[in-house]
């Protein structure tokens, strides 16, 4: 079972990381504005490139997006006592693997069934 300090640390480290994810999310809304109105005015070879560029913002788009539900998936079960704890099993996640990965919801050997 963890300790008080060592909820606090995980919530602040959680909380710093989804702060930077968001600002990181932010950043690539606007580049995916830009490019949008930028496309507009170019000719084919120009749209192909950027339609490249695009996609590549969506999907790292995408990948924040998730992370950010982990985090926040993460926050919750800290908030409802349930941090560190297996979803699967209930057993206690060691504190070397929460520290390695703090949205862990399972034990090692619980992950790759």
């Amino acid at each position: 079972m963890l300790t008080k300090p060592q909820l606090e640390e995980f919530r602040q480290h959680l909380e710093e990381e989804r702060t930077e994810l968001l600002a990181r999310k932010e950043t690539l809304d606007r580049r995916l504005a830009r490019n949008e109105s930028y496309n507009e005015a170019n000719d084919l070879g120009d749209s192909a490139w950027q339609v490249l560029t695009k996609e590549e913002i969506l999907s790292e788009r995408n990948r924040l997006t998730e992370q950010l539900e982990e985090i926040d998936d993460a926050l919750k079960r800290i908030d409802q006592g349930t941090y560190g704890l297996s979803k699967v099993s209930g057993k206690p996640i060691p504190v070397e693997r929460l520290k390695a990965m703090p949205t862990a919801t399972t034990l090692v050997s619980e992950s790759h069934r």
